[in-house]
């Protein structure tokens, strides 16, 4: 029955200008229940667990005042008059200990302390009440089309790194068949750079969610935050090619160790 089974977890929209990452995530949402019978076993084996906007504060305000807003709106005390933490740098694992700043108007600003926006809040005590049954994790950002597997804080590999690396390609090789977009796989830091007290981090580190992902969605610079419209159906789904895949290889890994 519901909330039994293996569960997953996908997130968008923690940054909030970001828009391709929440518009993805509904429209996966759309296709897992209502396509179900196109892929019922998806439903059928695991639970699923889906947040379209991990920052509804501050994508409001991206769409009503700031279209390269970042962060959430909240009051940090800034003589500046400056709002809100980078919800990506606010994670309880590793906090503040590189690619995060001290200062309160920065977009990387990591808050006065680990978990002080409350939507970060909420969402850990979410995950830790289920974290005996998630399995998968993914938080879907724009743009790059990367691919990113923990730590972010260090270049130093978890311990089950290979085995992240082996799903993940193999999800990238689906959302290329698929979508014809070109991701790459990695590290945050071998990729991009040190970014301490981001989420997938302390999913892995103290949810302790085996399969925890971070996705950098279209494109690779020629719109950026801005992509057209019109990509967002393909957008979504090249990545929902590689959650199928992705997750379906989990289960059978599951139902391998429990045999």
């Amino acid at each position: 029955g519901c909330g039994d089974k293996p569960a997953i977890w996908i997130d968008g929209g923690i940054h909030a200008r970001e828009w391709v990452s929440p518009a993805t995530v509904t429209w996966m949402l759309k296709e897992l229940v209502e396509n179900d019978d196109q892929h019922s076993d998806l439903t059928q084996n695991m639970d699923w667990y889906i947040l379209p906007d991990h920052n509804p504060d501050g994508y409001a305000y991206s769409r009503n005042s700031d279209r390269m807003w970042r962060r959430t709106r909240s009051d940090t005390g800034s003589i500046f008059g400056c709002k809100g933490v980078d919800a990506n740098r606010n994670w309880g694992y590793h906090w503040n200990e590189g690619g995060a700043s001290n200062d309160k108007c920065s977009d990387t600003y990591h808050g006065p302390e680990a978990f002080s926006e409350v939507e970060n809040r909420n969402v850990r005590d979410f995950l830790l009440s289920a974290k005996d049954k998630l399995v998968f994790y993914n938080t879907l950002h724009s743009y790059s089309q990367l691919i990113l597997l923990p730590w972010s804080y260090t270049s130093t590999p978890p311990d089950n790194y290979d085995e992240l690396l082996e799903v993940a390609n193999l999800g990238n090789e689906a959302l290329a068949a698929n979508g014809g977009s070109e991701y790459e796989v990695g590290c945050i830091p071998c990729i991009l750079y040190p970014a301490s007290g981001g989420s997938l981090d302390w999913t892995l580190g103290v949810a302790g969610i085996k399969f925890s992902y971070a996705m950098e969605l279209r494109d690779t610079g020629r719109y950026g935050f801005l992509l057209p419209p019109e990509q967002i159906i393909p957008t979504a789904q090249e990545t929902w090619a590689f959650h199928i895949t992705v997750i379906r290889e989990i289960f059978n890994r599951l139902s391998t160790d429990t045999q």
